[in-house]
């Protein structure tokens, strides 16, 4: 990475899932948020629900800037990740880990993007419950096993910084040590 570049990180998940929160704990500029009163069923859920994306910026300091995208994990807003697929680093696919539909949040974001998760390195973070259930991480590892996809799993809390950065972390040693999220065996290859 050289100075003058800008790259992407893409946020995917299910509503309420802590995209915005991610995106606002990180942004070194007021993000953009495209929320919107809801009005359907996720009413019972959350006052507010993203309709497109939500757009932060992080500087690298001299490694350039880190443009962050937050994209709702509904299969209605897949087309969205053709707007933001160029220069794009990697995916963090977030689970509201407090919800009691948390494994179908994720297996519907997972049947949005599946293909797109498959060419980026990826990490799925338990948002929201310091100490989930072992049967939501079992439950999560068995989703993506099925789909024959290997990513790790963190908990974190998408309002601590510093526990964002942790998942950054991780996300770009896989990118340094050349992970390959293609490989056949859906199992990853380190170089």
């Amino acid at each position: 990475m050289s100075g003058s570049e800008s790259y992407k990180l893409l946020f995917i998940g299910e509503p309420g899932a802590g995209k915005t929160t991610c995106i606002e704990s990180l942004s070194d500029i007021a993000p953009l948020v495209t929320d919107v009163r809801c009005t359907d069923e996720l009413a019972r859920l959350k006052e507010n629900t993203t309709v497109a994306f939500d757009y932060g910026e992080l500087s690298l300091g001299d490694q350039g800037r880190l443009l962050l995208y937050g994209l709702p994990g509904q299969s209605r807003f897949r087309f969205m990740f053709d707007v933001v697929r160029e220069n794009l680093l990697g995916v963090i696919v977030l689970v509201d880990a407090a919800s009691s539909l948390a494994l179908d949040g994720l297996r519907e974001t997972l049947d949005a993007y599946e293909s797109a998760i498959r060419e980026l390195p990826c990490v799925v973070a338990l948002n929201k419950n310091g100490k989930p259930p072992s049967a939501l991480l079992e439950g999560c590892e068995a989703l993506l096993r099925e789909r024959g996809m290997v990513a790790p799993i963190l908990v974190a809390d998408a309002r601590r910084r510093e526990e964002l950065v942790r998942m950054f972390d991780l996300l770009f040693m896989m990118i340094e040590n050349g992970v390959d999220p293609k490989t056949p065996t859906g199992e990853a290859t380190w170089h």
